[in-house]
């Protein structure tokens, strides 16, 4: 997808922020109690911006009355981000980040930093807006009829817990591959950045509508991440193994069978990002990872 920009005369702005709610990778009681000091956080910062953009007459939404937002600002981190934007995908309302949270990879600008971005929304600043593909994942149990549906914004995995598992990867009706090892993981371009990359998988800048297939520590000699056309169609089948769970954007679970399958494809929906900068990512990729300061060779 290309960037594109904005400027608009702010009459409705709506709010999200993180819940106290424990989510799959945060299930530790440590985690859980920084989880809940970072939704009291996210809270209070919303609750503040709350109130300067309705002293400067502008109309804040909650969740249940986003239609019509002209933006959407999310308090928390990425995973907040993530989730938000696609739960309320189909509203086609951009998201801006404003990070309360820990990484904040994705998100516009720091939480200290929210009412230059409030003002620069009610002054009508130029937004720009990265529009990003999901993914549709389709999972089919043998002794039910009806398949299961997610939506993913970042990525779909299907990993063992404790044992090695063995699965077929299917891509457009051809055998690609059978790999044992942890897991398989299918990215977007958003998800690059995230749980594929550390598990070696390439960064794809996010204007770049793909489907990344990572490899969670394969048995044998390494597998490299492989890049494929968004208009592609992966399955992925569980051949062997315990334990084996469907993992979306590290907050939906599903536990899998053996011959199990999920489909995953192009999803629907887009999800939409604002940002302040055309050139965020590089941005964001320097000031997270300090790729400016590593010397290679």
């Amino acid at each position: 997808m290309q960037i594109s920009h904005v400027r608009i005369h702010l009459v409705k702005l709506g709010v999200v922020y993180k819940k106290d709610k424990s989510f799959l990778r945060s299930s530790t009681a440590m985690r859980g109690a920084g989880l809940k000091e970072d939704n009291e956080k996210a809270k209070e910062v919303a609750g503040e911006v709350k109130k300067y953009l309705e002293n400067k007459n502008v109309e804040v939404a909650g969740e249940d009355n986003l239609a019509g937002c002209d933006y959407i600002l999310s308090f928390g981190g990425d995973g907040t981000l993530i989730h938000k934007a696609s739960q309320f995908a189909e509203l086609g309302i951009p998201f801006i980040g404003i990070n309360t949270g820990n990484i904040g990879f994705l998100t516009a600008v720091e939480g200290k930093d929210w009412q230059k971005a409030a003002d620069k929304l009610v002054g009508g600043e130029k937004i720009f807006i990265s529009e990003r593909m999901t993914l549709d994942v389709e999972s089919v149990i043998s002794n039910k009829k009806k398949a299961i549906r997610h939506r993913a914004v970042n990525e779909a995995v299907i990993k063992s817990a404790y044992r090695v598992c063995e699965l077929k990867i299917i891509v457009n009706g051809e055998e690609f591959i059978k790999v044992s090892g942890d897991g398989v993981i299918v990215a977007t371009q958003t998800g690059s950045t995230g749980y594929s990359l550390s598990s070696g998988g390439s960064i794809v800048d996010p204007e770049i509508d793909s489907l990344i297939v990572t490899f969670v520590n394969p048995i044998g000699l390494p597998i490299p991440s492989v890049v494929l056309s968004p208009e592609d169609e992966i399955e992925i089948e569980v051949a062997r193994g315990d334990d084996i769970s469907l993992i979306i954007d590290g907050q939906e679970h599903e536990i899998m069978s053996i011959n199990q399958r999920i489909k995953v494809s192009r999803g629907q929906y887009n999800v939409k990002f604002g940002y302040f900068d055309k050139h965020n990512f590089l941005k964001s990729l320097n000031a997270k990872f300090g790729l400016s300061n590593r010397i290679v060779g």
